[in-house]
Protein backbone atom coordinates (compact mmCIF):
# COMPACT_ATOMS: atom_id res chain seq x y z
CA UNK A 1 0.00 0.00 0.00
CA UNK A 2 2.51 2.46 1.28
CA UNK A 3 4.71 1.52 -2.45
CA UNK A 4 1.10 3.32 -4.36
CA UNK A 5 1.21 6.26 -1.73
CA UNK A 6 4.97 7.35 -2.30
CA UNK A 7 4.43 7.50 -5.95
CA UNK A 8 1.04 9.38 -6.26
CA UNK A 9 2.98 11.93 -3.90
CA UNK A 10 6.00 11.57 -6.85
CA UNK A 11 3.15 12.63 -9.22
CA UNK A 12 2.56 15.62 -6.99
CA UNK A 13 5.39 16.75 -6.61
CA UNK A 14 6.66 16.53 -10.62
CA UNK A 15 3.62 19.45 -11.38
CA UNK A 16 0.47 18.23 -10.06
CA UNK A 17 -2.27 15.90 -11.71
CA UNK A 18 -3.25 16.77 -15.74
CA UNK A 19 -5.40 19.38 -17.03
CA UNK A 20 -8.09 18.77 -18.90
CA UNK A 21 -6.62 21.07 -21.42
CA UNK A 22 -4.01 19.22 -22.27
CA UNK A 23 -5.91 15.81 -23.38
CA UNK A 24 -6.98 15.32 -26.75
CA UNK A 25 -10.63 15.68 -27.43
CA UNK A 26 -12.46 12.31 -28.48
CA UNK A 27 -13.29 13.52 -31.84
CA UNK A 28 -9.79 14.94 -32.98
CA UNK A 29 -8.77 11.30 -31.42
CA UNK A 30 -11.19 9.19 -33.44
CA UNK A 31 -10.73 11.62 -36.87
CA UNK A 32 -7.23 10.92 -36.55
CA UNK A 33 -7.46 7.35 -36.34
CA UNK A 34 -9.87 7.30 -39.07
CA UNK A 35 -7.37 8.67 -41.03
CA UNK A 36 -4.68 6.36 -40.58
CA UNK A 37 -7.05 4.01 -41.48
CA UNK A 38 -7.68 5.79 -44.71
CA UNK A 39 -11.75 6.03 -44.10
CA UNK A 40 -11.91 9.91 -44.53
CA UNK A 41 -15.76 10.18 -44.58
CA UNK A 42 -15.40 9.22 -40.93
CA UNK A 43 -12.42 11.52 -39.94
CA UNK A 44 -14.17 14.47 -42.05
CA UNK A 45 -17.16 13.66 -39.45
CA UNK A 46 -14.83 13.47 -36.58
CA UNK A 47 -12.89 16.26 -37.18
CA UNK A 48 -15.02 18.89 -38.12
CA UNK A 49 -17.16 17.98 -35.06
CA UNK A 50 -13.76 18.56 -33.25
CA UNK A 51 -13.29 22.38 -34.77
CA UNK A 52 -16.84 22.44 -33.53
CA UNK A 53 -16.13 21.77 -29.82
CA UNK A 54 -12.56 23.91 -29.89
CA UNK A 55 -12.52 26.36 -32.75
CA UNK A 56 -9.06 27.51 -31.00
CA UNK A 57 -7.26 23.85 -31.68
CA UNK A 58 -5.30 24.63 -34.08
CA UNK A 59 -4.10 20.98 -34.12
CA UNK A 60 -8.32 19.97 -35.14
CA UNK A 61 -7.71 22.62 -37.86
CA UNK A 62 -4.43 21.07 -39.43
CA UNK A 63 -5.97 17.59 -39.59
CA UNK A 64 -8.96 18.34 -40.96
CA UNK A 65 -7.09 19.94 -43.37
CA UNK A 66 -4.91 16.89 -43.87
CA UNK A 67 -8.63 14.94 -43.96
CA UNK A 68 -9.90 17.27 -46.38
CA UNK A 69 -7.05 17.04 -49.15
CA UNK A 70 -6.87 13.54 -49.09
CA UNK A 71 -10.71 13.12 -49.60
CA UNK A 72 -10.34 15.96 -52.51
CA UNK A 73 -11.73 18.54 -51.22
CA UNK A 74 -8.79 20.82 -51.70
CA UNK A 75 -10.78 24.62 -51.33
CA UNK A 76 -11.64 23.16 -48.20
CA UNK A 77 -8.34 22.04 -47.26
CA UNK A 78 -6.87 25.08 -47.79
CA UNK A 79 -9.23 27.28 -45.55
CA UNK A 80 -8.45 24.37 -42.89
CA UNK A 81 -5.04 25.33 -42.86
CA UNK A 82 -5.13 28.94 -43.04
CA UNK A 83 -7.29 29.07 -40.21
CA UNK A 84 -4.74 26.21 -38.03
CA UNK A 85 -1.97 28.75 -38.93
CA UNK A 86 -3.78 31.61 -37.68
CA UNK A 87 -4.12 29.98 -34.47
CA UNK A 88 -0.50 28.60 -34.41
CA UNK A 89 2.64 28.34 -35.98
CA UNK A 90 2.97 24.69 -34.80
CA UNK A 91 2.26 22.72 -38.09
CA UNK A 92 3.86 25.56 -40.55
CA UNK A 93 6.56 23.18 -41.95
CA UNK A 94 3.97 20.17 -42.55
CA UNK A 95 1.26 22.14 -43.93
CA UNK A 96 3.96 24.21 -46.13
CA UNK A 97 4.99 20.60 -47.65
CA UNK A 98 1.12 19.41 -48.06
CA UNK A 99 0.42 22.68 -49.84
CA UNK A 100 3.16 22.15 -52.15
CA UNK A 101 2.67 17.82 -52.53
CA UNK A 102 -0.81 19.15 -53.37
CA UNK A 103 -0.14 22.10 -55.99
CA UNK A 104 2.32 19.95 -57.75
CA UNK A 105 -0.16 17.22 -58.42
CA UNK A 106 -2.64 19.48 -59.50
CA UNK A 107 0.11 21.34 -61.65
CA UNK A 108 1.03 18.33 -63.44
CA UNK A 109 -2.52 17.17 -63.53
CA UNK A 110 -3.03 20.45 -65.88
CA UNK A 111 0.06 20.11 -67.79
CA UNK A 112 -0.90 16.77 -68.70
CA UNK A 113 -4.94 17.75 -70.07
CA UNK A 114 -3.09 20.17 -71.55
CA UNK A 115 -0.33 19.07 -73.91
CA UNK A 116 -2.57 15.49 -74.56
CA UNK A 117 -3.56 15.19 -78.43
CA UNK A 118 -7.24 15.70 -77.85
CA UNK A 119 -6.34 18.36 -75.02
CA UNK A 120 -9.63 18.91 -72.53
CA UNK A 121 -8.70 22.63 -71.76
CA UNK A 122 -11.80 23.14 -69.72
CA UNK A 123 -10.74 20.61 -67.56
CA UNK A 124 -7.00 21.75 -67.50
CA UNK A 125 -7.87 25.16 -66.45
CA UNK A 126 -10.18 23.44 -63.62
CA UNK A 127 -6.37 22.23 -62.46
CA UNK A 128 -4.24 25.01 -63.20
CA UNK A 129 -7.38 27.02 -61.00
CA UNK A 130 -6.81 24.44 -58.16
CA UNK A 131 -3.26 25.21 -58.07
CA UNK A 132 -3.37 28.82 -57.65
CA UNK A 133 -5.85 28.74 -54.44
CA UNK A 134 -3.36 26.02 -52.85
CA UNK A 135 -0.37 28.42 -52.83
CA UNK A 136 -1.43 31.75 -54.69
CA UNK A 137 2.58 32.77 -55.14
CA UNK A 138 3.90 30.30 -57.48
CA UNK A 139 3.30 32.04 -60.69
CA UNK A 140 3.59 29.02 -62.94
CA UNK A 141 -0.06 27.74 -62.54
CA UNK A 142 -0.97 32.01 -62.74
CA UNK A 143 0.72 31.77 -66.48
CA UNK A 144 -0.43 28.06 -67.76
CA UNK A 145 -4.01 29.10 -66.10
CA UNK A 146 -4.11 32.68 -68.54
CA UNK A 147 -3.38 30.14 -71.27
CA UNK A 148 -5.51 27.91 -71.10
CA UNK A 149 -8.57 30.38 -70.21
CA UNK A 150 -7.30 32.52 -73.22
CA UNK A 151 -7.42 28.98 -75.54
CA UNK A 152 -11.23 28.11 -74.43
CA UNK A 153 -12.27 32.26 -74.67
CA UNK A 154 -12.65 33.43 -71.49
CA UNK A 155 -10.68 36.50 -72.10
CA UNK A 156 -11.65 38.41 -68.84
CA UNK A 157 -10.51 35.52 -66.44
CA UNK A 158 -7.44 35.23 -68.64
CA UNK A 159 -6.38 39.06 -68.37
CA UNK A 160 -6.69 38.96 -64.47
CA UNK A 161 -4.38 35.43 -64.47
CA UNK A 162 -2.05 37.16 -66.24
CA UNK A 163 -2.47 40.61 -64.24
CA UNK A 164 -1.59 38.87 -60.81
CA UNK A 165 1.56 37.42 -62.66
CA UNK A 166 2.54 40.79 -63.79
CA UNK A 167 1.56 42.39 -60.58
CA UNK A 168 4.74 39.92 -58.60
CA UNK A 169 6.86 39.32 -61.93
CA UNK A 170 7.59 42.87 -63.47
CA UNK A 171 10.33 41.51 -65.91
CA UNK A 172 8.57 38.52 -67.28
CA UNK A 173 8.31 39.33 -70.70
CA UNK A 174 6.18 36.42 -72.13
CA UNK A 175 3.48 37.51 -69.63
CA UNK A 176 3.45 41.34 -69.96
CA UNK A 177 3.55 40.26 -73.72
CA UNK A 178 0.55 37.60 -73.19
CA UNK A 179 -1.47 40.50 -71.24
CA UNK A 180 -0.82 43.29 -73.79
CA UNK A 181 -2.06 40.99 -76.64
CA UNK A 182 -5.09 40.17 -74.39
CA UNK A 183 -5.88 43.70 -73.73
CA UNK A 184 -5.82 44.45 -77.65
CA UNK A 185 -7.46 41.74 -78.93
CA UNK A 186 -10.46 43.68 -76.39
CA UNK A 187 -9.51 47.02 -77.41
CA UNK A 188 -7.81 48.24 -74.68
CA UNK A 189 -5.26 49.85 -76.34
CA UNK A 190 -3.65 51.87 -73.89
CA UNK A 191 -3.42 49.15 -71.64
CA UNK A 192 -1.83 47.11 -74.01
CA UNK A 193 0.93 50.01 -75.53
CA UNK A 194 1.81 50.13 -71.28
CA UNK A 195 2.03 46.27 -71.55
CA UNK A 196 4.29 46.32 -75.15
CA UNK A 197 6.52 49.18 -73.65
CA UNK A 198 7.13 47.18 -70.11
CA UNK A 199 8.25 44.10 -72.42
CA UNK A 200 10.23 45.97 -74.68
CA UNK A 201 12.49 47.33 -71.65
CA UNK A 202 13.95 44.50 -71.53
CA UNK A 203 14.69 43.95 -74.70
CA UNK A 204 13.71 44.62 -78.76
CA UNK A 205 10.97 41.94 -79.62
CA UNK A 206 9.58 41.18 -83.16
CA UNK A 207 5.99 40.28 -81.97
CA UNK A 208 6.15 42.77 -79.35
CA UNK A 209 7.01 45.98 -81.40
CA UNK A 210 4.62 44.63 -84.33
CA UNK A 211 1.41 44.62 -81.73
CA UNK A 212 2.46 47.75 -80.04
CA UNK A 213 2.74 49.29 -83.71
CA UNK A 214 -0.84 48.17 -84.05
CA UNK A 215 -1.79 49.48 -80.64
CA UNK A 216 -0.43 53.03 -81.86
CA UNK A 217 -2.11 52.88 -85.24
CA UNK A 218 -5.56 52.30 -83.25
CA UNK A 219 -5.23 55.29 -80.79
CA UNK A 220 -4.00 57.71 -83.70
CA UNK A 221 -0.38 57.90 -83.10
CA UNK A 222 0.59 57.42 -86.42
CA UNK A 223 4.29 58.76 -86.48
CA UNK A 224 5.07 56.34 -83.44
CA UNK A 225 3.46 53.23 -85.08
CA UNK A 226 5.67 54.25 -88.31
CA UNK A 227 8.72 54.36 -86.72
CA UNK A 228 7.71 51.44 -84.19
CA UNK A 229 7.68 49.22 -87.17
CA UNK A 230 10.69 50.61 -88.33
CA UNK A 231 12.01 48.68 -85.40
CA UNK A 232 10.19 46.00 -86.34
CA UNK A 233 12.41 45.79 -89.23
CA UNK A 234 15.44 46.34 -87.55
CA UNK A 235 15.56 42.95 -85.83
CA UNK A 236 14.20 41.18 -88.77
CA UNK A 237 14.20 42.94 -92.25
CA UNK A 238 12.34 39.91 -93.67
CA UNK A 239 9.18 40.23 -91.83
CA UNK A 240 6.47 40.77 -93.94
CA UNK A 241 3.88 41.91 -91.78
CA UNK A 242 5.45 44.73 -90.95
CA UNK A 243 5.70 45.90 -94.01
CA UNK A 244 2.06 45.57 -95.26
CA UNK A 245 1.18 47.08 -92.04
CA UNK A 246 3.61 49.74 -93.03
CA UNK A 247 1.35 50.15 -96.48
CA UNK A 248 -1.93 50.10 -94.96
CA UNK A 249 -0.32 53.11 -92.64
CA UNK A 250 1.11 55.15 -95.31
CA UNK A 251 -2.47 54.73 -97.74
CA UNK A 252 -4.55 55.68 -94.35
CA UNK A 253 -2.17 58.91 -94.87
CA UNK A 254 -2.70 59.28 -98.58
CA UNK A 255 1.08 58.46 -99.02
CA UNK A 256 0.58 56.50 -101.80
CA UNK A 257 3.60 55.77 -103.24
CA UNK A 258 5.22 55.19 -99.92
CA UNK A 259 1.94 52.30 -99.66
CA UNK A 260 2.92 51.06 -103.20
CA UNK A 261 6.67 50.49 -102.58
CA UNK A 262 5.51 48.71 -98.62
CA UNK A 263 3.58 46.30 -100.34
CA UNK A 264 6.14 45.64 -103.06
CA UNK A 265 8.04 44.74 -100.30
CA UNK A 266 5.21 42.56 -98.57
CA UNK A 267 4.60 40.75 -102.01
CA UNK A 268 8.02 39.63 -102.48
CA UNK A 269 8.91 38.35 -98.96
CA UNK A 270 5.51 36.75 -99.44
CA UNK A 271 4.45 36.39 -102.96
CA UNK A 272 1.46 33.81 -102.42
CA UNK A 273 -0.57 36.16 -99.26
CA UNK A 274 -3.62 37.13 -100.98
CA UNK A 275 -4.07 39.58 -98.61
CA UNK A 276 -0.86 41.82 -99.60
CA UNK A 277 -1.31 40.73 -103.63
CA UNK A 278 -4.60 43.00 -102.98
CA UNK A 279 -4.00 45.89 -101.40
CA UNK A 280 -0.67 46.45 -103.86
CA UNK A 281 -3.12 45.96 -106.65
CA UNK A 282 -5.68 48.20 -105.23
CA UNK A 283 -2.37 50.64 -104.68
CA UNK A 284 -1.22 50.23 -108.04
CA UNK A 285 -4.85 51.21 -109.38
CA UNK A 286 -4.59 54.49 -107.14
CA UNK A 287 -1.63 54.84 -109.00
CA UNK A 288 -3.28 54.45 -112.24
CA UNK A 289 -0.63 52.10 -112.63
CA UNK A 290 -2.83 49.47 -114.54
CA UNK A 291 -0.47 47.63 -116.44
CA UNK A 292 1.17 46.89 -113.00
CA UNK A 293 -2.12 45.85 -111.47
CA UNK A 294 -3.56 43.87 -113.96
CA UNK A 295 -1.15 40.56 -113.33
CA UNK A 296 -2.08 40.77 -109.95
CA UNK A 297 -5.63 41.60 -110.81
CA UNK A 298 -5.72 37.95 -112.97
CA UNK A 299 -4.34 35.91 -110.73
CA UNK A 300 -6.77 37.09 -107.85
CA UNK A 301 -9.43 36.36 -109.69
CA UNK A 302 -8.62 32.44 -109.52
CA UNK A 303 -7.55 32.55 -105.70
CA UNK A 304 -10.41 35.54 -104.36
CA UNK A 305 -13.17 34.35 -107.68
CA UNK A 306 -16.38 35.78 -105.17
CA UNK A 307 -14.90 39.11 -104.40
CA UNK A 308 -17.01 41.38 -107.21
CA UNK A 309 -14.52 44.12 -106.40
CA UNK A 310 -11.46 41.97 -107.88
CA UNK A 311 -13.99 41.30 -111.57
CA UNK A 312 -14.78 44.66 -111.39
CA UNK A 313 -11.34 46.47 -111.30
CA UNK A 314 -10.47 43.58 -114.19
CA UNK A 315 -13.21 44.43 -116.01
CA UNK A 316 -11.64 48.02 -116.62
CA UNK A 317 -8.21 46.66 -116.90
CA UNK A 318 -9.30 44.47 -119.92
CA UNK A 319 -11.49 47.18 -121.15
CA UNK A 320 -8.20 49.40 -121.19
CA UNK A 321 -6.53 46.86 -123.14
CA UNK A 322 -9.06 46.53 -126.08
CA UNK A 323 -10.01 43.01 -124.47
CA UNK A 324 -14.11 43.84 -124.88
CA UNK A 325 -15.42 40.03 -124.35
CA UNK A 326 -13.02 39.70 -121.43
CA UNK A 327 -14.08 43.12 -120.17
CA UNK A 328 -17.95 42.26 -120.39
CA UNK A 329 -17.54 38.49 -118.86
CA UNK A 330 -15.79 40.32 -115.86
CA UNK A 331 -18.20 43.01 -115.40
CA UNK A 332 -20.72 40.59 -115.56
CA UNK A 333 -19.34 38.21 -112.65
CA UNK A 334 -19.24 41.45 -110.62
CA UNK A 335 -22.39 42.75 -111.15
CA UNK A 336 -23.68 39.39 -109.97
CA UNK A 337 -21.71 39.12 -107.22
CA UNK A 338 -23.19 42.79 -106.09
CA UNK A 339 -20.70 45.02 -107.30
Amino acid sequence: MSRWFVLGAALLIGGGPLSFMSCQSPALTAGKLYLKQQKFDLALQQLELAVSQDSTSADAYYHLGRAYGLAGYHIDMVVAFDRSLTLSSKYEERISAERLHYWTRMYNDGVRIAAMSHPDLVRASGKFRLATKIIPDRLQAWRNLGLTLYRIGEFDDAISSFEFVTQFAQSDTASLNALGTLYLGESRDAEAIAQFEKALVHGEQLVTLTNLAVALSRVGDLAAAEETYRRALVTDSTHWQSYYNLGSLYWQQSRFVESVEAFEHAVRLNPVDVDARYNLAVAYLGLNRMDDAFPLLETLSLDMPDNGLIWRELGRAYANRGLDAESAEAFAKASALGQ
